[in-house]
């Protein structure tokens, strides 16, 4: 159980707006489950585009084949003696448009040159607008970089799948944006996740 004392007083704090506005179900939830760390989840050991290469294998697949497939891509990219080709990335286990688009992250001079701390202090608006342009970078991802590389405490992923379901079944509607957790809808995200670990049906 995280003891951070950020983390304990968010987590008291969406208790109490889940009983305000009568999140029976969450409420109960948020008594029983395990305190959740945002830090704990920050991904600081590695680059910018590292981390893109890191999110964009990790859509719309198991976390045990991103897991795998990640893993033979970073030691691929690790060697600087390698040639980053199209075919090469292929070959560490990527589809063919997920190989493209990691070599455009890869040789993406902007990414190469923008510091995570100047990142921070962008405007969302102003986020969107730098990354999004990205190919392989939609809406998601912009979240996921959001969330565990910028560290953003008020970041909702409406798009993601678990979010949905968890919204459809603790706030009775898939299209839930989170408006009553701001400004820690990153941590209502986590626990949203969380919750898809055991049954709740």
């Amino acid at each position: 159980m995280a003891n951070d004392s950020k983390s304990v007083e968010v987590h008291k704090l969406l208790l109490k707006i889940s009983k305000q506005n009568k999140h029976k179900d969450f409420y109960n939830y948020l008594k029983t489950t395990e305190i959740i760390s945002i830090d704990s989840r920050l991904d600081n050991k590695i680059s910018l585009q590292f981390f893109i290469v890191k999110t964009i294998i990790g859509q719309q697949v198991s976390v045990s084949a991103a897991s795998s497939i990640w893993k033979k891509v970073e030691i691929f990219l690790e060697n600087k003696n390698n040639n980053i080709s199209l075919e090469a990335l292929a070959n560490c286990g990527l589809s063919r448009p997920k190989a493209k688009y990691i070599h455009g992250v890869i040789n993406n001079r902007e990414l190469q040159s923008t510091s995570k701390k100047t990142l921070q202090a962008m405007q969302d608006q102003k986020l969107s607008e730098f990354f999004l342009k990205i190919k392989g970078i939609g809406p998601w991802t912009l979240g996921i970089i959001k969330m565990f590389y910028l560290g953003h405490l008020d970041t909702y992923l409406s798009g993601d799948l678990g979010i949905k379901k968890r919204a459809l079944y603790f706030f009775k509607d898939s299209h839930y944006m989170g408006e009553d957790y701001s400004p820690y809808r990153t941590y209502l995200c986590l626990y949203l996740w969380q919750s898809l670990s055991i049954n709740l049906d």
